[in-house]
């Protein structure tokens, strides 16, 4: 009886089936690539219909049997199928070779228009990131791999058998993630797994390459603002159209299309809105840049609605494009896709409890074992990414890919690691023009001898100077996560004079202003310094410091009746850099500041102490800054940058300020917050204050085919007094108790060299001038050409 009753609801259930539940997938019938959001409707009744999800999958209950399905998209041939018993179904769509028919309106205002108005009267609202507060967790999987267009590229068959079926590479994590308005944001990774590599640093993240939601005025991919299709003013830039009206429960949904009208020049995208009737949000998104590049990207966003109240992300993906690279025929592509889940809106988060890391690794990501990923994972690891970890953990493990992830971050902080000591590169390539090269290195150790110890040194000769220069320093971190340390340090070294600017004695190797200094003091000097980080956007440090200074050219300080040709110098110094709001990550094992949008404004103040340690001088010393970037819809970017400085008392030249300008016609190379027709050490001060202002208005200004050069617009100003130039004798100077003055226009990618196919190096160049009451009498001495070399991938 039971198993005439088993066999009985085996049949009954088989017949049921099909008619109860539909399911299948949307794919391009040539990529093969899912189709999100595509239109489904059964036996022709606009009643019964359902829409793919951002995977293209599909499920379907229906109350009574149905026979065949329609399936839309835009930009696709409409495609009917037979339900058959046997499902999933696969349902292949072509892409259409008629163009869509363009939108006229001869009366009236634009349906579209009217939709996309009212979602833009509610995007305040319906923007997730201005809710009090929220909380949630994302599973994140990205996928690298190749895609052979027509024929087989030869050159990368050797590599498809070595991948075994795999992926070329495959990276997971978990986060979580908490957010207090209006921009207080914490994420950290809980969990993260790399193809290749035990102890990875790195994690992917639902927000890599695309924002957490498409609410914001501008949508930046690539570090290129687009304008979003929903801000307030894209209904005179862009062109919207319905593509379909779907029926969904009670509500209604509108596709409409979206792409920048053919006469306005800005940075725009193209694309897909899915517009829900509930409260005028977007359901999905598919959009991509509309003027495409060497490396293309395309964002798909779906939302759900919580508690019928707010419209929350729920999963991001994204697909980026090498359609060139490696080859024409093999193309390499990275998807990725996140997955939001266990969201909890308006929880009593406090601002207190938040770190100053936007992002952060937790120490114990990389420890979790199959248990818990089988927990977080969407869906079951498929063969292809089993073979993926399998195959290149195996290629990773014997070709050592821990290894070389820890040489590169050492290199990322100018060092060369070994065993037990790092080579500091900017002890080791040193480059000016008094000192020529320096030959000579400096040796540290690193995290595998002391933890939290740093002891090493460095010593050089100068090719043209022929002088040794050596030091010792000590290093201790008391805590990673708070910056705070505490060092010691001895050396023999040189220092630029004038001291101008905070970021002047940069170990950066590609600051250009440090290779054309002509002007030193040889300095020895013995410091101790104590830094930390507090109230989350605050650095500080203190050092006392006491110094022997030698200046390296022909120069007698005057004062109080003595002539000082050297001199000793001790100073209790400070310096802070207040970032509010400033975004820190935390990967490779370092901190990474991704800016703000409010001023940075940095602090420095000495104090000089007489007779401690035979020092000669009693003096106070403050130099300050304030820099910020200000973007402008329809306008550019406007970057500005105030630097001011003060000395109270007659110091030595070298105590002074100089060095602002970088005119070198060896060297022509535009260098940023530094005057372009002024000469390194043409003026000297004891107070000064200079503007620098540039607007990049990108490609707005001018664009005729593929050519669309960046155009920015420079002006600088300063003004500077020395209380009494009688002191300094035997070395020339100017003083600018006038009014400084230049202006600049500066065009980068006037020409275009391919990379790799990866994108363009692009070549510019920039015309300064000179005027006021410091220009030169003959006019080509008031004129500055400048060289700029730039990377765009478009």
């Amino acid at each position: 009886m039971i198993r005439n009753l088993s066999l009985l609801l085996i049949l009954f259930s088989t017949y049921v089936y099909p008619q109860g539940i539909v399911k299948g997938k949307i794919i391009d019938s040539k990529t093969k690539e899912p189709l999100a959001f595509a239109n489904i409707t059964f036996d022709n009744n606009p009643l019964l219909r359902t829409s793919s999800d951002i995977e293209g999958n599909f499920l379907y209950h229906s109350e009574k049997k149905v026979i065949r399905l329609t399936c839309s998209y835009v930009g696709y041939q409409n495609h009917t199928v037979l339900i058959a018993s046997q499902q999933p179904l696969i349902i292949e769509l072509n892409f259409s070779q008629t163009p869509l028919n363009e939108l006229v309106i001869t009366n009236g205002e634009n349906p579209a228009n009217r939709i996309i108005k009212k979602v833009i009267q509610n995007k305040w609202q319906n923007n997730p990131e201005n809710l009090k507060s929220f909380q949630y967790n994302s599973y994140n999987k990205t996928v690298y791999d190749f895609k052979f267009k027509d024929s087989v590229d030869n050159s990368l068959t050797a590599v498809k058998k070595k991948l075994k079926g795999g992926h070329l590479f495959m990276m997971e994590s978990v986060t979580e993630r908490k957010f207090v308005s209006p921009d207080i944001s914490n994420e950290v990774v809980i969990a993260t797994k790399v193809s290749g590599f035990k102890s990875p640093s790195f994690a992917s993240l639902a927000t890599d390459l695309q924002p957490f939601s498409f609410y914001k005025d501008h949508i930046k991919l690539f570090n290129v603002a687009y304008l979003n299709p929903i801000s307030k003013g894209s209904l005179n830039k862009y062109k919207f159209k319905i593509e379909d009206t779907l029926h969904q429960n009670k509500d209604t949904v509108y596709v409409i299309s979206f792409k920048p009208l053919k006469s306005k020049k800005f940075d725009g995208l193209e694309g897909l809105l899915y517009i829900n009737t509930n409260k005028y949000a977007i359901q999905n998104v598919i959009a991509s840049p509309f003027v495409k590049g060497k490396i293309t990207l395309k964002i798909q966003q779906q939302y759900m609605l919580i508690d019928n109240e707010h419209w929350f992300p729920e999963q991001l993906n994204y697909t980026l494009s090498f359609p060139e690279y490696p080859s024409n025929k093999t193309n390499m592509f990275v998807e990725g896709k996140s997955f939001i889940r266990n969201v909890a809106l308006n929880l009593p988060l406090e601002k207190k409890n938040f770190s100053f890391q936007t992002v952060r690794i937790d120490e114990n990501a990389t420890q979790k074992d199959s248990i818990y990923w089988n927990h977080f994972r969407e869906e079951k690891l498929n063969t292809t990414e089993k073979t993926t970890y399998h195959v290149i953990d195996s290629i990773g493990k014997k070709n050592k890919f821990d290894f070389y992830l820890t040489f590169f971050e050492k290199i990322s902080l100018n060092k060369f690691p070994t065993t037990y000591f790092d080579i500091d590169i900017s002890k080791t390539f040193v480059c000016n023009k008094f000192e020529g090269f320096r030959l000579g290195t400096g040796i540290y150790t690193n995290e595998k001898t002391f933890k939290n110890f740093v002891i090493g040194g460095f010593v050089g000769y100068g090719t043209k100077d022929r002088q040794w220069k050596y030091g010792g320093e000590f290093l201790y971190t008391v805590s990673k996560k708070d910056d705070f340390f505490i060092g010691l340090k001895h050396q023999k070294n040189l220092i630029e004079t004038g001291g101008y600017g905070l970021n002047l004695q940069s170990q950066n190797l590609f600051t250009l202003r440090n290779y054309i200094g002509y002007q030193f003091d040889m300095i020895t000097e013995n410091s101790l310094k104590i830094g930390k980080r507090s109230f989350k956007y605050l650095k500080w440090d203190i050092a006392l410091q006491q110094m022997h200074v030698v200046p390296q050219y022909t120069y007698t300080f005057k004062n109080d009746g003595y002539d000082y040709e050297n001199y000793n110098n001790t100073s209790l110094a400070v310096h802070l850099k207040f970032a509010f709001k400033e975004k820190i990550i935390s990967t490779f094992n370092q901190n990474f500041s991704i800016g703000t949008e409010y001023p940075i404004v940095r602090v420095a103040y000495s104090k000089g102490l007489k007779n401690l340690f035979n020092s000669y001088f009693n003096y106070n010393k403050i130099e300050g800054e304030v820099e910020q970037s200000l973007y402008f819809k329809n306008l550019g970017n406007t970057k500005y940058r105030l630097t001011a400085g003060y000395i109270d008392t007659q110091l030595p030249y070298g105590l002074l300020f100089t060095g602002e300008g970088s005119y070198d016609t060896n060297t022509p190379f535009l260098m940023k917050n530094n005057f372009q027709t002024m000469l390194p050490y043409e003026f000297l001060s004891d107070c000064y204050l200079n503007l620098f202002v540039s607007h990049n208005f990108g490609g707005l200004l001018f664009k005729v085919a593929n050519f669309q050069p960046n155009i920015t617009a420079h002006h600088n100003m300063g003004y500077g007094n020395l209380r009494n130039n009688t002191n300094h004798l035997l070395l020339p100077f100017k003083t600018k108790d006038k009014l400084f003055v230049e202006s600049g226009i500066q065009v980068d990618n006037l020409l275009k060299i391919n990379y790799l196919n990866l994108g363009y190096l692009g070549i510019g160049s920039g015309i300064f001038y000179r005027y006021g009451a410091y220009s030169n009498p003959n006019l080509k001495d008031n004129i500055a050409a400048k060289l700029s070399i730039t990377f765009s991938i478009k």
